[in-house]
């Protein structure tokens, strides 16, 4: 029952040790998205991958969720996912001030994103975030 995935995957025998019906690593799909000259959807992953049968497509699905859980990738609203790494994303926790604004604090050790009271009303503190610079405010904070 050897998929076609499986003799390109390098981490395929880990892939098999794991699970009892393996599919292509997080590892291997980064690099397919990678070498895609535009964004992919499950649809194209799965005929890319040569994934046929239900079971596949199932695994998939949940390991391309779980890559988007683990902030790897990004769905768009055509269902195409992105590498994150490509979109100048920054993951970071949200912390909150008593006066209403806030910050992004960068997973990576940047520096903090300001988050006037505004935004701040679409998240909570503590909530982890993607976001991505658009300017800096009066002081030079990245907003």
């Amino acid at each position: 029952m050897a998929k076609g995935h499986s003799k390109k995957d390098p981490h395929a025998s880990r892939e098999s040790e794991k699970y009892a019906k393996p599919i292509p690593s997080r590892e291997f799909i980064i690099e397919l998205l990678e070498k895609a000259d535009k964004p992919l959807n499950r649809g194209q992953i799965s005929k890319e991958l040569d994934l046929t049968d239900y079971d596949d497509a199932e695994a998939l699905r949940r390991r391309l969720k779980a890559m988007e859980r683990d902030g790897q990738l990004m769905r768009n609203r055509k269902g195409a996912y992105y590498l994150l790494a490509e979109m100048e994303l920054v993951r970071g926790r949200i912390q909150a001030h008593r006066d209403g604004f806030g910050f992004v604090i960068p997973d990576d050790g940047s520096d903090d994103f300001y988050l006037s009271s505004r935004q701040m009303n679409l998240v909570f503190d503590g909530d982890v975030v993607l976001c991505r610079a658009n300017s800096a405010d009066r002081r030079g904070r990245r907003e």
